[in-house]
């Protein structure tokens, strides 16, 4: 590991925790996110997903309960 790397690591922190954040993993996950992403249409796909997920969620809070399924038709109509 570079001196760089080391010091980059000791000194940034997460948003949440004040952890500091270990840049190896972080660069190991996004390698594997990246070959499990190769295409545009496989992200636009992973991120249209969890869009689907948080609109539910949040039309559940706002007391509209519906279901992914039930989303997904709609949005294909």
């Amino acid at each position: 590991m570079s001196k760089t790397r080391t010091h980059a690591r000791i000194h940034a922190m997460t948003a949440n925790s004040g952890e500091p954040i270990d840049l190896d993993a972080l660069a190991t996950k996004f390698r594997q996110w990246r070959t499990q992403h190769k295409t545009p249409d496989t992200v636009v796909a992973a991120h249209r997903e969890v869009i689907l997920e948080r609109v539910t969620q949040s039309m559940t809070f706002e007391g509209e309960p519906i279901t992914v399924t039930r989303l997904k038709t709609l949005l294909d109509q």
